[in-house]
């Protein structure tokens, strides 16, 4: 995915906001009336992630009320113990508000900061995770078929397409516009042997069979004798 240089710019603006209107709250004017929402829930309901773009790298951690979306912490740290968990939910602490529940990933740090500072708390982990667990034999065995197939097709589509890069130019117009559509069914057939999926439930053998059946049936309309296929003899 391509990304301007102006997005990244965005982003980082945003991310920047979101830190110091968690880390200041009171100057929200929309405060009381949030307050004043979650009085009306009975308390929060926690989300609690961190996001970890690469390994060795800082994670991100969010804190959000899910019952009213707001964004109530948000850091970025070195490490997660859970001291720092703790100290990254001081700030909540520091609300004075009942917490109805809380939902986090199955992070040893995360479970045990919560249970110290809300003993007794419903605490949910995140169904991504359960299903992620539940479809990982799956997602294995569908990944190891993809990578079969993916060779197989990565090698003739490669052959294919060093021959019509490397063939004379056609005389005929048809034959030229034949060989050009051909060569845009090529890089299709390509780009569909080259995604992947992603769990716990898009499995990406599944998408690349999808995909090659919408371009045979194409590729089968065209050999019917679509526009780009007239005035001349198709190739195989």
């Amino acid at each position: 995915m391509t990304v301007c240089r102006r997005e990244v710019l965005y982003l980082c603006e945003a991310y920047a906001t979101l830190l110091r209107t968690a880390q200041h709250p009171a100057s929200d004017p929309t405060w009381a009336a949030w307050r004043a929402q979650v009085q009306a829930n009975g308390g929060l309901i926690l989300s609690i992630d961190g996001i970890q773009p690469d390994k060795g790298n800082e994670t991100v951690y969010l804190v959000r009320d899910v019952l009213t979306g707001r964004v109530l912490a948000a850091e970025n740290v070195r490490e997660s113990s859970t001291a720092t968990i703790k100290q990254l939910l001081a700030p909540v602490v520091a609300l004075g508000v009942p917490i109805r529940g809380a939902i986090t990933a199955a992070q040893e740090s995360l479970l045990q900061a919560v249970a110290e500072l809300w003993p007794g708390t419903p605490h949910q982990l995140c169904h991504f995770h359960y299903l992620r667990e539940a479809s990982r034999l799956m997602y294995e065995a569908d990944r190891a078929v993809k990578v079969a197939v993916r060779k197989q097709i990565t090698l003739r589509v490669r052959d294919l397409r060093r021959q019509l890069e490397t063939a004379p130019p056609a005389a005929d117009p048809g034959e030229a516009a034949q060989l050009a559509v051909l060569a845009e069914y090529a890089v299709g057939v390509q780009t569909a042997a080259n995604s992947d999926g992603t769990q716990p439930l898009h499995y990406g053998g599944v998408a690349l069979d999808e995909a090659l059946m919408e371009i045979a049936a194409s590729l089968a309309e065209l050999g019917k004798g679509g526009p780009a296929a007239a005035g001349g003899s198709r190739p195989n």
